[in-house]
């Protein structure tokens, strides 16, 4: 499929000089898909509910579609947008971006897809968008394999602190040089950073109701995981330390 379409002030135009042959084959996509799209998507909700399953066995069908109509990489997120424009019947109200393809509901999906059963049951579809839509946490593919081995579910909260400690530590690190166990220590480590900034927050926040922290904690947790990945360093450890995580809250909360 090298032409794609596209709506514009409610019509449709198409991309690119077509033969009356391309545009037939074009047309023939748009009409399965406008048929097989709201189909699916109702069939797969009655059946999962919103959830990650849902998305699961959407993004298997998916990738029948990319397969079947030979879409390439590079036309992927126009081939989404398609679905989404003009097939679809849900509504995506979240803001995917204008040209980013990771941040694209139907990508994600597909994505999602590829992974072993074991390890799509482990997080919830919010997780999954939260590590889908940061590329270079996900950059190493060997932490599908850490999620796949995780023994019991994680809460929202300490999710959302892993990806944003993880985007910190990733910064300018070349995580090939580590082993898997190595790399796995690593991604423990930093889960146990973040549960240990929210359990000693918590009790700070309560002994300290008025404290202006309480407002800013977001900046404050970021200075956390720096002073943790700081002390870190300073010790050669290539882990950070249930020791660190308390030294660290105290140098900087207390």
């Amino acid at each position: 499929m090298k032409h794609v379409v596209r709506l514009v002030d409610g019509h449709l135009v198409y991309d690119g000089l077509l033969s009356s042959k391309e545009k037939a084959s074009i047309d023939e996509i748009l009409r399965v898909l406008q048929e097989e799209i709201p189909t699916i998507e109702a069939d797969l909700e009655e059946e999962y509910g919103q959830g990650v399953w849902y998305k699961y066995h959407l993004g298997l069908f998916l990738g029948e579609l990319l397969e079947k109509y030979n879409i390439t990489i590079s036309e992927r997120r126009k081939f989404w947008d398609e679905i989404k424009d003009l097939a679809t019947k849900e509504e995506r109200k979240r803001n995917e971006g204008a040209h980013s393809v990771t941040r694209s509901f139907y990508q994600q999906c597909y994505i999602l897809s590829q992974q072993d059963k074991k390890t799509v049951e482990k997080l919830t579809w919010r997780q999954w968008q939260d590590l889908l839509d940061r590329v270079g946490n996900r950059e190493d593919e060997r932490i599908f394999d850490w999620i796949k081995q995780l023994t019991e579910k994680i809460r929202e909260d300490d999710w959302r602190e892993f990806e944003k400690a993880l985007h910190l530590y990733l910064k300018e690190k070349d995580t090939s040089v580590f082993g898997t166990e190595e790399l796995f220590s690593i991604y423990d480590s930093i889960m146990l950073m973040c549960k240990k900034w929210r359990e000693q927050f918590k009790v700070f926040s309560k002994n300290h109701p008025k404290s202006a922290k309480n407002k800013t904690k977001a900046t404050w947790a970021k200075k956390y995981y720096t002073l943790c990945f700081a002390k870190k360093k300073e010790l050669s450890s290539i882990v950070v330390t249930e020791e660190m995580c308390y030294d660290a809250f105290s140098e900087l909360i207390n």
